[in-house]
C-alpha cells in the first residue's frame, strides 16, 4: 500500500509531462541496454508489497519568469521631484528679482521724499533769512538729486543773498593816545549801494565796473560782502561771454571766480569744460580733421550753438570736419571710409552740394559687377554667284533661188 504522506511530498507535474514520461518508459529498449540493467526479483505473493516510486526526469524549464503587471513608478517620482526643484528655483529667482525691484523703487521714493523735505525746509529757512542753513540744505538736495526741479535757481538766489546781506566782522582798533578822525565813507557807501542795485538787476558788466571802482577807492571797505558780489557777478559775466562767443574771456572770468569760492557749481563747470574742448578742437582746424571730429563730437550733442569769435557753431564745425575728412580719405583711395564720413555729415544736416561727391564715392566703394555677355558665333553669309546664261540667237540664212519661177497656168 502507498503512503499518502509520501505522495503529498512528491512534486506534481503537469499532465502533459506525465504522459510524455509514461510514453518514454513504454518504448522498447535496445538489447544491449537491457543486458546492462539489473534483474529485479519478482516479489512473491507472501512478500509485503513494495511501494513503486516513479522518478521522472524532465528537462530544465528555460522559460523566463513572467514580469508582474505592476507599472514602474520611479521615473514619474523622479520627474516630479525634478519639476518641484525647478519650480522652487524659478520661484526663488522671480522673488529675488521682485525684491530687488521693490527695494530700488523704495530707495528712489525715499530719496525723492528726503530731497523734497530738505527743499521745503530750505525754502522756509531762506524766507526766514537763514541763508547759511538754506545753502547747506540746497547743496544736500543737489547731492541727492542734481536734477531736482528749482534747486539750482534757489541756490543762486541764496548765494546772491549771502553776498548782499552778509555782515563783515569788525575789528576794533586798539586805543591809542593819538586820536584819529573818523574817515568819511559816504562816497564808498554810495558806490556800494549802486553795485548792489546793479547786481539785483543782473547787470553783470556794470556791477563789476562799479566794484572795481570801489576797490580802487577803498580796498578794505566791507571786504566780505564785496567778495561775495564779485563771485556772483564774475560767474554770470563769464557765462554770458562764453555764450556770446568770447570763449577765452569767459574762461578767464570763471578762473577769477575760483579765487573767491571754489569749486564752481555744476552748470558753470560744464560750460567751462565745453569751451575748453571747443578751443582745443578749433586749434586742429585745417590740419587734423580727425582730431577736430573727436573734440566737436563731444560738444555738439550738449551745446550745439556754442561758437567762437568766427561765429561758427560747434555743430557746423563738426559737420564741415566730417566732409573734409571724407575728402581726405577719398583722395587716399579709401572710398568706403570716406562714404561713412559723408553719411555721418548727412545725419547732422543736409547738404545738396555734397550729393555728387557722395554718389561718386559710393559708386567707387561699391563698383557694379560686370555681367558677362554671351558670345554669339557669327554665321558666315553664303555668297551666291549669279550665273547669267548666254543664249545664242541663231541668225537666219536666206537662200537666193537660182531658177525663175514658172508662171502658173
Amino acid at each position: 500500500m502507498s503512503d499518502s504522506n509520501l505522495e503529498n511530498t512528491q512534486p506534481s507535474r503537469p499532465a502533459e509531462d506525465l504522459e510524455k514520461t509514461r510514453v518514454s518508459k513504454t518504448r522498447p529498449e535496445s538489447p544491449d541496454l537491457e543486458a546492462t540493467q539489473p534483474v529485479l526479483a519478482t516479489p512473491s505473493e507472501s512478500s509485503p508489497p513494495v511501494v513503486e516510486m516513479q522518478l521522472s526526469f524532465t528537462e530544465p524549464d528555460t522559460t523566463p519568469p513572467l514580469r508582474s503587471g505592476r507599472p514602474r513608478r520611479w521615473p514619474w517620482v523622479l520627474g516630479g521631484l525634478v519639476l518641484i526643484l525647478l519650480c522652487g528655483a524659478l520661484g526663488g529667482f522671480l522673488g529675488y528679482r521682485a525684491a530687488l525691484n521693490l527695494r530700488s523703487q523704495v530707495s528712489s521714493e525715499e530719496v525723492a521724499r528726503v530731497a523734497t523735505e530738505q527743499f521745503m525746509l530750505a525754502l522756509q529757512e531762506q524766507t526766514a533769512g537763514k541763508y547759511d542753513l538754506a545753502l547747506k540744505r540746497y547743496e544736500y538736495v543737489i547731492s541727492l538729486d542734481p536734477n531736482f526741479p528749482g534747486v539750482q535757481e534757489k541756490l543762486t538766489e541764496v548765494m546772491m543773498a549771502i553776498a548782499l546781506a552778509q555782515t563783515p566782522t569788525v575789528t576794533l582798533p586798539v586805543a591809542t593816545s593819538t586820536l584819529t578822525p573818523t574817515p568819511d565813507t559816504r562816497a564808498e557807501e554810495e558806490i556800494f549801494n549802486n553795485a548792489r542795485q546793479l547786481l539785483a538787476n543782473k547787470e553783470w558788466f556794470k556791477t563789476i565796473e562799479v566794484l572795481d571802482a570801489l576797490r580802487n577807492k577803498n580796498i578794505a571797505y566791507r571786504t566780505v560782502e564785496v567778495d561775495g558780489m564779485y563771485y556772483v557777478a564774475l560767474r554770470f559775466r563769464g557765462l554770458a561771454k562764453i555764450n556770446a562767443g568770447a570763449l577765452e574771456e569767459g574762461l578767464y572770468d570763471l578762473a577769477l571766480v575760483e579765487r573767491f569760492a571754489s569749486p564752481l557749481d555744476v552748470d558753470a563747470e560744464g560750460v567751462r569744460t565745453w569751451a575748453r574742448l571747443y578751443i582745443a578742437g578749433a586749434s586742429y582746424w585745417g590740419a587734423r580733421w580727425d582730431q577736430v571730429i573727436r573734440y566737436f563730437s563731444q560738444i555738439y550733442p550738449y551745446y550745439p550753438a556754442m561758437r567762437d569769435a568766427t561765429g561758427m557753431t560747434a555743430i557746423e564745425r563738426y559737420r564741415v570736419a566730417l566732409i573734409k575728412y571724407g575728402d581726405q580719405l577719398a583722395s587716399a583711395g579709401k572710398y568706403c571710409e570716406a562714404y561713412e564720413q559723408y553719411e555721418a555729415s548727412y545725419q547732422v544736416g543736409p547738404d545738396s552740394a555734397l550729393d555728387p561727391t557722395a554718389t561718386a564715392v559710393f559708386t567707387l566703394c561699391h563698383p557694379a559687377t560686370a555681367t558677362p555677355q554671351p558670345t554669339i558665333p557669327l554665321t558666315p553669309t553664303p555668297t551666291v554667284e549669279t550665273v547669267v546664261p548666254t543664249v545664242e540667237t541663231p541668225t537666219p540664212t536666206l537662200e537666193t533661188p537660182t531658177e525663175a519661177p514658172s508662171p502658173t497656168p
